[in-house]
């Protein structure tokens, strides 16, 4: 009876022990309007997104190739940014939305599904006519930003790799 009673309150300490240690464990980041991945090629995206609408440098010292691409049945533009050495270091899709109440709604949504699949975000600004979150992870960094000019308003959602993401702000 009492080995019976050991071998209970081991499995459960066992138990709670990978429970504890599965919850600080950040989640890697899905990027939810592709399917690339850091891993894929220029060749790779290309394969998968078929002839791109324009390049031109990126921010990384490589190309940035932007193709259209519909996400949440809202037609907007994914950019993929590659470093000098063809690796991917930036995946964002650009949404131009036709009203400031469209624009707002978007920015939300995005944010809101982003809180439910990573937690809070790490940095959040509002300086009226920019706005952002930022979700620090060690996955990479996940941006849901927000520009507005009057004349000109987009929502980005953006996915950085790693090795161009930063750590949070203490």
């Amino acid at each position: 009876m009492k080995r019976l009673r050991k071998s209970v309150i081991l499995l459960f300490l066992i138990a709670m022990c990978l429970f504890i240690c599965s919850c600080g464990r950040s989640k890697k980041a899905e990027c939810p309007f592709t399917e690339i991945t850091w891993e894929n090629t220029l060749d790779e995206v290309l394969a998968l997104e078929g002839e791109p609408l324009d390049s031109y440098p990126s921010t990384y010292s490589g190309t940035t190739y932007t193709f259209s691409k519909d996400f949440h049945d809202m037609s907007g533009t994914i950019k993929y940014m590659f470093d000098d050495n063809d690796r991917l270091m930036s995946m964002a899709w650009l949404y131009i939305p036709e009203s400031k109440d469209d624009l707002e709604n978007v920015y939300q949504t995005l944010c809101d599904e982003t809180t439910q699949a990573y937690g809070e975000s790490g940095f959040d600004s509002d300086m009226g006519t920019a706005k952002g979150n930022v979700w620090y992870l060690e996955s990479g960094n996940i941006i849901v930003s927000v520009m507005s000019t009057g004349v000109n308003e987009a929502v980005q959602y953006q996915f950085l790799h790693p090795d161009v993401s930063n750590e949070k702000p203490q």
